[in-house]
């Protein structure tokens, strides 16, 4: 168990990472990233604000589900949202610093990398399985009530954020056709290869 929350401390901090270079890279979020990006906009706060508007969303999603299906809440759930703002924030601001903006080829190597460290750590996340964010509780929660299949819940999930955050006047870019195209195959590869490694290696150990 110390191992697993060990992992889901990691993935969170790499979701959050990656969330802050998507951000600084400026060409565009993923789909629940489009709407954090989108309430930051509209409320006029700065760009290493995110992760503190994730957390705000976060934390009425979190209740909401306390009050409607408790089940989807559990100690994944929490490192997540205390883990992931404040990595959003603190990678983006580290990355404003020290990163020359002004430069194309800039934005474009730290937001395909903040593509790939994002998914590494849902990956992580999902391979160790003792909780679920968020956003993914609300999904489980929509699949359980309609009846509908996960993906296509999924899909419409992320087509609600995405709009919403298009409307919040969200920067659009490069980086949301890529993690539309990407994050869905690239998440499942890293799952994949996480359960393979490190449920064998506990096989291993156990046995």
């Amino acid at each position: 168990m110390a191992t697993d929350i060990t992992l889901t401390v990691i993935a969170s901090i790499l979701c959050g990472t990656g969330c802050g270079m998507m951000n600084v890279a400026s060409l565009g979020m993923d789909a629940i990233g489009t709407l954090y990006d989108g309430i930051r906009t509209s409320f006029g706060l700065s760009l290493d604000s995110i992760g503190t508007v994730s957390m705000g969303i976060n934390i009425v999603l979190i209740v909401f589900l306390l009050i409607v299906r408790r089940k989807y809440v559990s100690t994944g759930t929490l490192i997540y949202l205390l883990i992931y703002g404040i990595l959003a924030n603190l990678s983006t601001s580290l990355l404003q610093r020290f990163f020359d903006s002004s430069h194309v080829w800039v934005h474009v190597v730290i937001g395909v990398l903040g593509i790939a460290v994002l998914t590494l750590g849902l990956g992580i996340y999902i391979a160790v399985d003792i909780g679920v964010d968020p956003f993914t509780g609300v999904t489980l929660l929509i699949t359980e009530i309609t009846h509908k299949k996960l993906q296509y819940v999924k899909i419409a999930m992320d087509v609600v954020t995405m709009t919403a955050g298009i409307l919040l006047h969200a920067r659009i870019g490069a980086l949301t056709v890529l993690s539309v195209l990407l994050e869905g195959p690239l998440i499942a590869f890293f799952t994949k290869q996480v359960q393979l490694y490190y449920f064998r290696k506990l096989y291993r150990k156990r046995s």
